[in-house]
């Protein structure tokens, strides 16, 4: 598909959510119209996520250079410990902070003005003491919410166009945005940091998983609709990205071989 500038959608929307002097009149903010903070299901099964240390051996180095992809997962369970691990690493609350003389809770994901629009799903197969489903992760309380009872994992593998991985993934994280959470006090500019917020927390997954030994992917295309629908969003929320989680028979990250790096040699 040719790229035209001239009438490009997404490019006209680049453009109008754009900083300009002569658009920074009027930057006030109405607290009255801030959003909730948070999601939370109401009359729903809940699966309580262990806690303990979440500490990982592996250096941040080390995380970065055996950062990859990974396709080819082997289906075996999974202890509920280490998915935990992995949400609290990704998006989880590590305390309180003053963002702006505001009190906000301090996540392991940095987002713009702390305002955290972004919602995980999780959808599990072969997970100790969790049946097969679709969930919402509470960082609130560090547990998962019920949404969707049964496996949905060759569903989603065909609403990915053909993402057959995720069919032998334990795990496949939804990102999902609450873009009222940010637009609420950066107009258009705050649908840019939501999906930059999309991207922090992304990575997150990435590093943790490698770094516990785990296998991760993530995936950009989707049938949008049908994804909302398969996790029964608000008409305020959306999917953005979605991330596979699994096992793999490749040596841990620390103990791979690796050519070392010729850069700035």
């Amino acid at each position: 598909m040719a790229y035209d500038a001239a009438h490009c959608p997404a490019r006209f929307f680049h453009l109008n959510s754009s900083n300009a002097r002569a658009k920074a009149v009027d930057l006030a903010v109405d607290y009255d119209t801030r959003p909730r903070r948070f999601k939370s299901l109401p009359s729903v099964t809940r699966v309580a996520l262990p806690k303990g240390n979440f500490n990982i051996q592996q250096t941040l180095g080390e995380a970065l250079r055996s950062r990859t992809s990974t396709r080819d997962f082997k289906l075996r369970s999974l202890p509920l410990a280490r998915l935990s691990q992995l949400l609290y690493l990704s998006h989880g609350i590590r305390g309180l902070k003053t963002v702006e003389g505001e009190v906000a809770f301090d996540r392991c994901a940095p987002s713009a003005g702390g305002l955290y629009p972004i919602e995980l799903y999780v959808a599990t197969q072969q997970v100790q003491g969790v049946p097969d489903g679709v969930y919402h992760y509470d960082a609130r309380y560090h547990r998962l919410e019920e949404v969707v009872r049964g496996n949905r994992h060759a569903e989603l593998a065909e609403l990915t166009i053909g993402q057959d991985m995720i069919r032998t993934a334990n795990a496949v994280v939804v990102m999902c945005a609450v873009f009222q959470r940010t637009m609420w006090k950066y107009g258009s500019r705050g649908y840019r940091y939501t999906l930059l917020d999309a991207g922090h927390i992304g990575q997150n997954l990435y590093l943790s998983a490698g770094a516990m030994g785990l296998g991760a992917v993530t995936i950009g295309g989707f049938f949008d609709a049908e994804v909302n629908r398969l996790l029964k969003l608000s008409s305020d929320e959306d999917a953005l990205y979605l991330a596979c989680i699994g096992q793999h028979d490749r040596p841990h990250a620390r103990k791979a071989k690796r050519r070392p790096s010729t850069l700035h040699k």
